[in-house]
């Protein structure tokens, strides 16, 4: 299941850097230990060929300077937070 994480990290960040979007991860980590794997890999991903370009974008000023990693319910109510209800 992982032969193609890396070629979605790429596609999901180039995307989020042409949008002008902040990137947020989001998975069900709780429930699905194997998406650890996942989380790291996309992590991994940005931190060597994207953090800076979206640093530079200030892209990552809301956000602490990292990539976010939110469980999926978390991301649910920070939605609802951003579109305030």
């Amino acid at each position: 299941p992982y032969d193609n994480v890396a070629d979605l990290a790429h596609h999901f960040f180039k995307r989020c850097l042409e949008a002008n979007v902040t990137p947020y991860v989001v998975t069900k980590k709780t429930v699905f230990k194997w998406q650890e794997g996942f989380w790291a890999t996309m992590k991994d991903i940005f931190d060597k060929e994207y953090k800076s370009d979206f640093a530079a974008a200030g892209l990552l000023e809301k956000c602490g300077g990292e990539l976010q990693h939110l469980i999926s319910d978390a991301a649910t109510m920070q939605l609802i937070r951003w579109t305030q209800g």
